[in-house]
């Protein structure tokens, strides 16, 4: 018999990179992830041949939550605005707040302020979007398409930095054995210049907003949300077990190879999927709320069976492993979780109804380093 398909969508990434595909691939059908605007162009370096192929066998698919429509070259003129400004944005990005337009005090005029709300102001988008739930929307597209600009610049730089110190390596071998103390001039630019953007937050509220006020709802529901954001996973667990009697359940910690760079093997994908451990697999991610705990082991061993089976196909000398913690949240929708988790309270209002089933699995995807 045909094992049902099982997807997953990744969070809070609209450009995912071969470290997160490559292994979820493995398992999931499809391997979903947003885009802020339908037909995007996404910045040229953090383009994946990997995705590419994925998407043409129908094994990773794109999610527009809410398409723009006519509205989609005024937004394209936007992000144009945003690559010309360039650092001015991951500088106001820090106190951006994506709180709600039209509420008074204080909170109003700091939106005024920001350079999100500037910019929309300027191409006249505020005097025809009345709504407030427009609003956010138009927000959340442009801040995560902010983080891809950011990611685009970071990339960059650290490409740079790598063929930097692969020249100093060189040139400073020999002064180098002259030292007490082995220096290196990269190294403090590394770690001044790989700055982090801090804005976390922000953009896992982005993408929330995103993905549960839009309109259209992946063509397949996904069985799970996976990141590779472990302190969201925690704020997701923390909010469900603010109800009374409501616990978190971590029921499966699976083992998977991670790519390290490396193309799918031919017929990789048909050998691990046509075993009878992967059959086992299904089962157990068809039915993440029967706590099968024994049957959950031997995709966790390091030694066990399924271990046994990755190397065969994927020697970890070569494509390396990871793993996937996923946790199982009976008896909320998905949606509503994440809005109680990073939506804020005052965006609960504009929740709307889902079809979704009233259960929830989240993952956390260790990529080791």
């Amino acid at each position: 018999m045909k094992s049902k398909k099982i997807s997953a969508c990744i969070f809070p990434e609209t450009v995912p990179g071969d470290a997160i595909l490559f292994p979820l691939v493995q398992v999931f059908t499809p391997v979903v992830y947003c885009r802020a605007v339908e037909e995007d162009e996404m910045p040229e370096i953090l383009q994946s041949p990997l995705a590419g192929d994925l998407e043409e066998a129908r094994l990773c698919a794109i999610h527009v939550p809410s398409a723009l429509g006519e509205q989609r070259e005024r937004f394209l003129a936007l992000i144009k605005d945003l690559k010309h400004r360039g650092d001015d944005y991951a500088a106001q990005l820090k106190s951006l707040s994506l709180s709600g337009i039209g509420r008074g005090g204080r909170a109003k005029q700091e939106s005024k302020n920001s350079i999100i709300e500037n910019l929309l102001q300027s191409k006249g988008v505020q005097e025809e979007v009345r709504e407030e739930q427009e609003m956010l929307l138009w927000q959340a597209r442009l801040l995560l398409k902010l983080g891809e600009i950011f990611d685009a610049e970071q990339l960059s730089l650290k490409r740079d930095l790598e063929k930097i110190s692969e020249l100093e390596d060189g040139l400073f071998s020999e002064l180098r054995k002259d030292q007490d103390q082995p220096f290196s001039l990269t190294q403090n630019i590394s770690s001044a210049g790989g700055r982090t953007d801090g804005l976390q937050g922000l953009r896992l509220k982005a993408w929330t907003r995103l993905y549960c006020l839009g309109d259209d709802r992946p063509a397949m529901p996904p069985n799970c949300f996976v990141t590779t954001n472990q302190d969201a996973v925690d704020l997701l667990v923390e909010e469900y077990e603010k109800t009374d009697a409501r616990t978190g359940r971590c029921f499966l910690k699976l083992l998977l190879p991670s790519g390290d760079g490396e193309p799918l093997p031919p017929d990789g994908l048909q050998a691990l999927q046509g075993h009878e451990l992967f059959g086992r697999l299904q089962l157990l991610l068809a039915d993440p709320m029967a706590g099968q705990h024994e049957q959950a082991d031997v995709f966790a061993d390091d030694t066990g069976a399924w271990a046994e089976l990755l190397e065969t196909i994927y020697p970890a000398a070569k494509y390396g492993r990871c793993r996937l913690h996923l946790y199982a949240l009976p008896e909320v929708r998905p949606c509503t979780l994440f809005m109680e988790a990073f939506g804020r309270d005052e965006d609960q209002q504009q929740l709307k109804p889902q079809k979704e089933v009233g259960d929830t699995v989240i993952g956390w995807l260790e990529i080791r380093t």
